[in-house]
């Protein structure tokens, strides 16, 4: 579990929105990435449920996660928070035209994307820390978060080509159940990054050894 928990998360990685957004603009790397992802949209399109099990599948798949790794570093550099929130408005109204409300689970997902963003850009090594160290004290949370970030993918990618309201209602049920998931992780990072800046303080106030091991006793 653990080495599938390394190479499912290599901070930081593309997240549902910013991969979407690019599947929108049509770069040439996200091409690549829609074609190899071909075959698990449509099984996605056909049986919303089984995105969890390609999500998995994905997750052990070297030339998938080598494509991540190439597609954070385009994030890292082009994706913005209105690009992000342009996604958002894009996918919601697909929803919105067969009068299916996904506006909340697409909030949240939104919250998480802007996060993770600002940390990227602002507070890089504190932020792959965290995330390492969660990994490794949480082999399994850590690995159904790769889960749900890649499932969330799939589902997203998949209702852009659905095109009916039969098609979409089971779509937007399984992004409800896996934002809800999201929702608990998003928080989750906050608190720890949040523990991380008191220990920061503590060490860098801290007088001797003594006064350092009580100290981080109350944080």
């Amino acid at each position: 579990m653990s080495s599938q928990v390394a190479l499912a998360i290599p901070p930081p990685s593309p997240s549902p929105t910013q991969t979407l957004y690019g599947t929108l603009t049509k770069t040439h790397l996200y091409n690549i990435l829609l074609e190899y992802l071909k075959p698990y949209i449509e099984h996605v399109l056909n049986e919303p449920k089984a995105a969890e099990e390609d999500a998995q599948k994905l997750l052990n798949d070297k030339e998938f996660l080598y494509l991540l790794n190439m597609l954070s570093q385009d994030a890292a550099l082009t994706i913005s928070k209105d690009k992000l929130r342009e996604t958002y408005e894009n996918v919601r109204g697909k929803f919105k035209e067969f009068d299916i409300d996904i506006d909340d689970p697409m909030e949240i997902i939104l919250e998480h994307e802007l996060w993770r963003l600002r940390q990227i850009r602002e507070n890089f090594d504190a932020f792959v820390t965290m995330l390492l160290n969660f990994a490794a004290e949480s082999p399994e949370d850590a690995y159904r978060y790769a889960v749900t970030l890649t499932a969330l993918t799939l589902l997203l990618i998949t209702s852009l080509i659905a095109e009916t309201r039969e098609k979409l209602e089971p779509i937007s049920n399984e992004i409800r159940k896996l934002a809800d998931e999201l929702e608990l992780y998003t928080l989750t990072f906050m608190v720890a990054l949040e523990e991380n800046k008191e220990e920061n303080k503590v060490i860098a106030t801290a007088r001797s050894p003594e006064e350092l091991k009580k100290a981080l006793e109350t944080v």
